[in-house]
């Protein structure tokens, strides 16, 4: 993630049965869920069930993730991409990418299968809010307050 002061903005995750995408064609047809680069590298993966369960955890998760977008956007819009160490990675386009660049947010995804299943984790960070914590506000409000009520001598007529 980029930038060492980054608080999380949005979490996603997702549970798939593998075989439940036996059945789900459409998932198949180029550029309605995925790209065809995408099919392309499930299709030729060690485990192509696997990698295409993988790859719709990890859009399920990421837009379980984001925050409410103003714009109406399409799943090839986050497209699934191997990082330079064959990590997964999300390269945005369109009002995916538009929305995470006006709001500064930063992606990150696992995705992993075992037993039939494929889960995905999804991170939406972006920069540290610049506000105070909410944590010693109450202390710094009443510290102002008392400072502005004027001290009487114990005992003395008010």
């Amino acid at each position: 993630m980029a930038g060492s002061h980054r608080q999380l903005r949005g979490l996603g995750h997702d549970l798939q049965l593998i075989s439940e995408l036996e059945e789900a064609s459409a998932l198949l047809a180029p550029d309605v869920f995925f790209t065809s680069e995408e099919l392309r590298r499930f299709a030729s993966s060690a485990a192509p069930r696997e990698s295409l369960a993988g790859g719709w955890a990890a859009k399920e998760a990421l837009f379980k993730a984001l925050p409410a977008m103003p714009e109406t956007w399409f799943w090839t819009e986050a497209e699934l991409i191997p990082d330079r160490h064959g990590a997964p990675a999300f390269r945005t386009r369109g009002a995916v990418a538009r929305h995470l660049a006006r709001r500064q947010l930063d992606v990150s995804v696992s995705i992993t299968h075992s037993g039939g299943f494929a889960s995905a984790v999804v991170l939406v960070t972006g920069a540290a809010s610049a506000r105070r914590p909410l944590t010693g506000t109450i202390e710094r409000v009443v510290r102002h307050v008392l400072r502005r009520i004027p001290a009487h001598a114990a005992g003395a007529a008010q």
